[in-house]
């Protein structure tokens, strides 16, 4: 049954055995992670996440996480965005979802984090998934140490990248020739007159979870 955006029949607590972390405090006892809609996590991902934004995502499983009754995190995931990773990561057709989003409170005990992971893992693999790819991004200080508690194998990095800095925003060099980005004129208008300039940054951390029950 669905309500107010949650599928109740997948709602599991973090005090259960199997989540990978350290045995849980009070804390983390009182963590639900239900599986949900879009539209209700979207405004706490656009607060939370380092994105600030959720544009241009096309979700498959989403999921928030509850403190008594208080949303406190919420995880996106979807297609891979880039061209053959699928292909790449996921060889033999194995059934691939990347971890578009994800952010809680600040204020939670550190090992909230992988260890609400783990329940996500768990209920997509209840849902077919077989791979779960993400990354993390050392621009903002994310080394992956979450994604190593959880389970997920380090990879290596992806290629360097460039973004382009504009108003003292930061966007990939994508956005530039995405026409359904709303500023893709304005970019490359900023761009051509100097106002916008493009910065190489380094590639990110390459993490990949592959769930129980199914061959590495």
């Amino acid at each position: 049954m669905t309500l107010f955006g949650v599928d109740s029949s997948a709602v599991e607590r973090l005090d259960q055995p199997g989540d990978g972390g350290s045995t849980p405090t009070s804390t983390l006892q009182k963590l639900r992670v239900q599986q949900c809609n879009l539209p209700s996590v979207s405004g706490f991902v656009s607060t939370w996440h380092y994105s600030r934004s959720v544009f241009g995502l096309t979700d498959s499983h989403c999921f928030r996480v509850l403190m008594d009754d208080a949303l406190v995190g919420a995880a996106i995931f979807g297609a891979p965005a880039g061209r053959g990773v699928a292909k790449k990561y996921a060889p033999n057709d194995e059934r691939l979802v990347e971890l578009r989003r994800f952010c809680m409170i600040d204020r939670l005990p550190k090992n909230s984090e992988s260890r609400v992971l783990g329940i996500m893992c768990r209920l997509l693999r209840k849902q077919g998934v077989q791979r779960v790819l993400s990354y993390a991004d050392p621009v903002v200080g994310h080394e992956g140490t979450i994604y190593r508690a959880a389970g997920f194998q380090y990879l290596g990095t992806t290629s360097p990248r460039k973004h382009v800095m504009w108003n003292g925003k930061k966007y990939p060099d994508r956005n530039i020739w995405q026409t359904n980005f709303p500023y893709h004129l304005e970019l490359r208008a900023a761009l051509q007159s100097g106002e916008a300039k493009r910065i190489a940054i380094p590639g990110k951390h390459i993490y990949l979870r592959t769930l129980r029950g199914y061959p590495k």
